[in-house]
């Protein structure tokens, strides 16, 4: 069922996309190709350490010399003497064998690092071929064939020996009509024919080393320490422990990124405490944490008569209280301040019952995701008539939802859904399809619209939308 759903989102790309999808006349600019001063030896080194890669800590002999290096120093040496940049050759590693994300040793990938000389009917021991066998040598043989052939030959005679140019209609797999509109995308279409592979390296590059932001409500983990951080107010705010992360949200949500990436972000407040924690401040004040806000206990008496005892309080500084609002105090009268869901049991409604007021929940999608594993209690419409009607419940900031009847799809932000343009924009951003909540227009009618999400939107500014037709 999950592969049907996914084949059906899928589909929805199949009509034309706006024009920030992946441009397959120019993937990137010939300024990006060949600036090759954009990484410092250091910033490779760094970069292969925070994707956890094995080339981190692998090396090879450098073509020419008889020098031993490490697989940052060959890089970076190839860059330079080809005069090409180096994020090129990391993502057409990573987009050839995954070798940047790669973490564990497998001589095949390194042996074919970038593909050259291999071909779909090759013989890797065929002389000709072996004889690009290795990293180093892989790395070495390909940058210079794609700088002192193909770019020669495009700029010399305006099209490379396969008849890649600017301006130049071509046919790639039997369907696709390819016109570079420079150097640079001709090149890569010389080295690999083919749409799909041309597309990932696409993808690959605006990943790692376009602008993108990521929205507000979005969930970052960071790929090496695998601490976790919430994406609010244009700023990271870290989780103190994982039992307070799995307090307030489900780990399918969350999207590993280099710590590149969260260096972008200032640090915000950190989140230390649980839903539902009883804190104690040093005036003696009582407070639970619910969301983003703290609610003060009426008094002691209060505290004790719902049933809950001082052993279970945290001490909790005037710096902490900063990071919440103070919400609506707790009394005696407050019915379920911790929460309840009652299900009517004439009708099979539900309804989120808070501190003395009920929430509707109008689909099943958002029970299930708002309150994994929560109970029902069935009460009678006497019970329910007691406390007063509220707000349909809503799903949290970072959930990925779409209606059920319609192909767009949305991410939420700011409590408004921002739709996601494209498939590419989708699979940059590292979301997962089966993260993907179907539920129905009457429960995405109670939000705002926002603006769509782009690939090249500056941290701290607002927009979001993603239309799958």
């Amino acid at each position: 069922m999950k592969k049907l759903i996914i084949a059906l989102i899928l589909g929805m790309f199949l009509l034309p996309l706006p024009s920030y999808a992946f441009n397959e006349d120019f993937i990137i600019s010939d300024q990006e190709l060949a600036d090759y001063s954009s990484m410092s030896l250091e910033e490779i080194r760094g970069f292969l350490s925070e994707k956890n890669s094995f080339l981190s800590y692998f090396a090879d002999f450098y073509p020419g010399t008889g020098m031993f290096m490490d697989g940052a120093q060959i890089i970076y040496n190839t860059a330079q003497e080809f005069k090409i940049n180096p994020k090129f050759i990391l993502v057409m590693l990573e987009k050839e064998q995954s070798l940047i994300t790669y973490s564990s040793i497998n001589m095949r990938r390194l042996d074919w690092a970038m593909g050259y000389a291999v071909c779909d009917n090759c013989e890797l021991n065929h002389p000709l071929v072996a004889q690009y066998r290795g990293f180093a040598k892989q790395v070495y043989f390909a940058v210079n064939r794609i700088m002192n052939t193909f770019i020669s030959d495009l700029q010399n005679q305006g099209a490379t020996h396969t008849g890649f140019g600017p301006g130049i209609s071509k046919k790639v797999d039997y369907s696709y009509w390819i016109t570079p509109q420079n150097n640079a995308t001709a090149a890569l279409y010389t080295y690999t024919p083919h749409y799909l592979g041309n597309k990932n390296f696409y993808l690959i590059w605006t990943k790692w080393f376009s602008s993108i932001a990521y929205p507000d409500g979005s969930l970052l983990q960071d790929a090496k320490t695998g601490g976790i951080y919430l994406i609010q107010n244009g700023t990271k705010r870290p989780f103190v422990s994982k039992t307070v992360f799995k307090s307030k949200f489900s780990e399918e949500s969350v999207i590993p990124v280099g710590q590149s990436v969260l260096q972008k972000y200032p640090t915000g407040y950190p989140i230390k405490f649980a839903d539902y924690s009883l804190l104690q401040d040093k005036n003696g004040n009582l407070y639970m944490t619910v969301g983003d806000e703290a609610r003060p206990f009426e008094s002691e008496t209060v505290f004790r008569s719902i049933g809950f005892s001082p052993f279970e309080l945290e001490e909790i500084t005037a710096e902490d209280l900063l990071s919440y609002k103070i919400g609506s105090p707790i009394t005696q009268a407050s019915a379920y301040p911790t929460g309840g869901l009652l299900q009517y049991k004439e009708t099979g409604g539900v309804y989120w019952v808070y501190d003395g007021k009920k929430y509707p929940i109008w689909h099943k999608s958002v029970l299930t995701t708002r309150f994994p594993g929560r109970n029902l209690t069935q009460v009678s419409s006497n019970e329910l008539d007691k406390y007063s009607l509220a707000e349909p419940i809503k799903f949290l900031d970072g959930s990925l939802v779409k209606d059920e009847k319609e192909p767009n799809v949305y991410f939420i932000s700011d409590g408004k859904l921002r739709s996601i343009p494209s498939e590419d924009v989708f699979l940059t951003y590292g979301w997962k399809w089966e993260n993907i909540i179907w539920t129905n227009s009457k429960v995405l009618g109670l939000y705002e619209m926002g603006e769509p999400i782009m690939l090249n939107e500056n941290i701290g500014e607002a927009t979001t939308q993603i239309l799958f037709n």
